[in-house]
C-alpha cells in the first residue's frame, strides 16, 4: 500500500531519524568520511551540472532519501509525487547511489555478502551510518545557506573538496561492511 505524505511528516523526518539513530556531532565528521565523501562528492557533481540544484533542493532530496529508508525499515512505500521535482530528483538519485543497495546494484552485491537485506534488524544496522551522514549533511547545508545563500554549501564543498571530486557524471559509493 502506498502511503500519502503530508508536509508535517516530510519536514519532521530528520528529527525522527535523529532521535532513533543519532547524529554526528560537529567536529567528528572525519570518523564518517568514508561515506560522507561519496555523498558530498555526488551532490557537488550534480550541482556543477545544474546550479538550480541548490542547497534547498538538496535538503528536500535528503528528506526524500530519509523517508525512503524509513520505508525500507518499516515496510512502507511513500508517495513522493508532491515532493519530487526536476531540481531535487537527480540529487535523490545521486545520494542513493552513494550507499543504497536497493538503488545501486554494486552496493547490493557487496553488502549482500554480510547483511540479510530481508532482515529488519540487519537493515537497521546497515542504514544507521548513512542516516547519520545524511543528517550531518543537512545540518551543514542549513548552516551554509544562512551564511552564504542557497549555494553556500556548494561554495564550501568546492573550496574544501572540489579538487578531489572529478568533473564527471559517475556517482561514487561506499559501504560499511558488518564485522
Amino acid at each position: 500500500m502506498i502511503k500519502q505524505l503530508n508536509q508535517y511528516t516530510f519536514n519532521k523526518i530528520s528529527s525522527k531519524m535523529a532521535a532513533e539513530f543519532g547524529t554526528i556531532k560537529k567536529g567528528f565528521e572525519e570518523q564518517h568520511s568514508m561515506l560522507l565523501m561519496p555523498m558530498e562528492g555526488n551532490l557537488l557533481k550534480l550541482h556543477r551540472q545544474d546550479e538550480r540544484r541548490n542547497g534547498r533542493r538538496a535538503i528536500e532530496a535528503i528528506h526524500i532519501c530519509l523517508l525512503m529508508i524509513d520505508g525500507y525499515l518499516n515496510n512502507v512505500e511513500y508517495d513522493f509525487s508532491k515532493y519530487m521535482t526536476d531540481e531535487n530528483r537527480d540529487f535523490v538519485t545521486g545520494i542513493l547511489m552513494s550507499f543504497d543497495p536497493f538503488t545501486n546494484e554494486e552496493v547490493m552485491a557487496i553488502i549482500g555478502q554480510t547483511y540479510d537485506v530481508k532482515s529488519s534488524e540487519d537493515l537497521r544496522l546497515y542504514f544507521k551510518e548513512p542516516i547519520m551522514c545524511l543528517l550531518r549533511i543537512e545540518n551543514s547545508i542549513e548552516t551554509w545557506i544562512r551564511d552564504r545563500g542557497v549555494n553556500g554549501y556548494f561554495l564550501i564543498l568546492e573550496e574544501y573538496i572540489g579538487k578531489t571530486v572529478k568533473n564527471d557524471t559517475e556517482m561514487n559509493y561506499s559501504v560499511c561492511i558488518k564485522e
